[in-house]
């Protein structure tokens, strides 16, 4: 599934019809629940449910849910975008671990 991506623009369109949302610092993920699990896929189409913590929180949404949405880590109430470049880009039994440590959250 393609998800929305931002543009940068000199000024902002008016109009019917647009819709505006602000940019975090993460990394976009659509969330899919279906009947049995949840799956979390890139904006490149990659299977990234090793953001286990919003696997495991997106089991308490209804079956058939699909979310457009970014993993974000708050750390001392800002936004750390080294903190998620870490978990993403660490192992799969890495970023358990580090679930613990940083834990993540989805803006939708």
């Amino acid at each position: 599934m393609s998800v929305a991506l931002a543009q940068s623009v000199v000024r902002l369109p008016r109009g019917r019809g647009w819709w505006y949302e602000p940019k975090f610092d993460g990394h976009r993920a659509v969330l899919f629940r279906d009947a049995e699990t949840v799956r979390l896929q890139s904006r490149s189409g990659r299977d990234v449910t090793g953001w286990m913590d919003l696997a495991v929180a997106g089991m308490a949404l209804p079956p058939l849910t699909v979310l457009d949405g970014e993993a974000v880590i708050w750390r001392e109430g800002r936004l750390d975008f080294h903190a998620v470049q870490s978990r993403a880009a660490s192992t799969l039994t890495r970023a358990r671990a580090l679930a613990g440590e940083l834990p993540a959250s989805y803006a939708v």
